[in-house]
């Protein structure tokens, strides 16, 4: 597993989170996409998921826009934070994966 760290806005960051064996991604709170796929282009992974941390704009405001430029991906949010553009609600301890060898595991943080 390799993290990138993207800066977004003008204090934010946003991240790629790459299983090196398949080179598929996911970003976390990805506020600006299209920087987040231009990243991802560079680096050769193929954006699968969105990891959404909560629902404020500078997290979240990105997740539509996203979805029209990557068609098919899949943004996890918490079921409790209405988050916007969310495909795939998760709840504390629900268990995904990414790639080949990441293990995700959802917890609820107040």
């Amino acid at each position: 597993m390799k993290i990138y760290h993207i800066p977004c806005l003008e204090d934010n960051y946003a991240y790629l989170i790459v299983d090196e064996s398949t080179m598929e991604a996911a970003a976390v709170d990805p506020v600006e996409p299209k920087k987040i796929i231009e990243s991802a282009k560079e680096i050769g992974a193929e954006l699968k998921l969105v990891l959404t941390t909560h629902h404020h704009w500078d997290h979240a405001g990105g997740n539509e826009e996203i979805k029209k430029l990557v068609p098919g991906i899949k943004v996890f949010g918490g079921t409790i934070d209405n988050v916007k553009g969310c495909t795939n609600e998760v709840e504390n301890g629900d268990k995904f994966t990414l790639g080949a060898d990441i293990n995700i595991l959802s917890l609820h943080t107040p």
